[in-house]
């Protein structure tokens, strides 16, 4: 007798489970994109705090040598050149074989050998204009893309026009007591308010383009262009605090972070910043903007600060008492 052996019966997906199944993958998908993106932030925002940490050392390693702090004034008194202080502090950065390469009396738009190297502690990793180069007027042809990017600037002041809107306390409008300076070379003793309450260096990312609110709005062609973003450009300085209206199109205004990365030049010299650069503060941050202080501390400012409070961290002698920025 002979046993029989059926065959197991196998039911097969139906196509509404298979398509119940696709759903349920992708709703999971869905919710852990975010998750992924807030983490790739995360990171991102840590590299940007630790390269302005190295700057801060920098700083502070380069002052005791040298007498005081590197600054945006020439070399000698009969020099036309200007040379930012991100050029001297090259050695400061692990890269003193390209400062050794550098010429201090000859202009940076005629080093492109030099100033076209990109240098990733100069970049905010959030920020997407990792590959932009800049140029300037005096470049050949005008505006010419010969140079590498950088995302962050310091102040030479407070603009006079926030005293006169009753945006800021009588007397802080100095165009030139920030950290940084084109005329004098500062030291520690200059900073009479004390260095962990004065603002070093902070973003201004995503320049020569116009970006507002998070959105491109003009990309840098000829003079429709933010005035700065190359890490050896004096005018990548942010020049003055001057602020914005809340949509990044009127100045100077109240808002101080994040509404616009600069203002378009249209003409050269700019009738406001004459030949200075144009940029605003400026991150891909959610919420604010990484920013170093004099004494190589650290802090993310968020971007709903009082421009007053702001105004107070941006002068180094200005007498104020910081508010809470929180």
């Amino acid at each position: 007798m002979t046993t029989r052996i059926r065959p197991l019966n196998r039911r097969a997906f139906t196509l509404i489970e298979l398509l119940v199944v696709i759903a349920i993958i992708a709703i999971l998908i869905g919710l852990l994109l975010p998750a992924v993106q807030k983490v790739r932030e995360a990171a991102a925002r840590m590299t940007c705090s630790n390269n302005l940490k190295q700057f801060g050392l920098a700083f502070h390693n380069y002052h005791d040598p040298n007498n005081g702090l590197p600054s945006n004034i020439r070399p000698d008194a009969i020099s036309t050149v200007r040379v930012r202080w991100a050029t001297y502090l090259l050695p400061y950065i692990e890269q003193d074989n390209l400062y050794k390469q550098v010429s201090l009396t000859t202009n940076w738009h005629l080093q492109p050998a030099v100033f076209g190297t990109k240098l990733k502690t100069f970049e905010c990793p959030s920020s997407p204009n990792g590959q932009v180069i800049d140029g300037a007027p005096d470049t050949s042809p005008a505006w010419t893309n010969i140079v590498a990017n950088g995302d962050y600037s310091g102040f030479y002041g407070v603009s006079p026009e926030l005293e006169t809107l009753g945006l800021i306390t009588t007397g802080t409008g100095k165009v030139d007591n920030g950290a940084i300076s084109k005329t004098t070379k500062l030291n520690f003793s200059a900073f009479s308010d004390g260095l962990s309450n004065t603002l070093h260096l902070t973003e201004s990312a995503g320049r020569p383009n116009v970006y507002r609110n998070g959105k491109l709005v003009i990309s840098a062609n000829g003079l429709n262009r933010v005035n700065g973003g190359g890490w050896c450009r004096p005018a990548s300085e942010l020049n003055i605090l001057r602020g914005s209206d809340a949509t990044g199109t009127t100045f100077p205004g109240p808002s101080a972070i994040n509404a616009t990365n600069g203002e378009a030049l249209g003409s050269y010299p700019h009738p406001f910043y004459n030949t200075d650069g144009t940029g605003h503060v400026y991150s891909f941050h959610t919420g604010g903007t990484n920013a170093l202080f004099a004494d190589g501390s650290v802090r993310f400012i968020r971007q709903s600060i009082n421009i007053r409070t702001l105004a107070a961290m941006v002068t180094r002698n200005g007498g104020e008492t910081l508010s809470d920025n929180n």
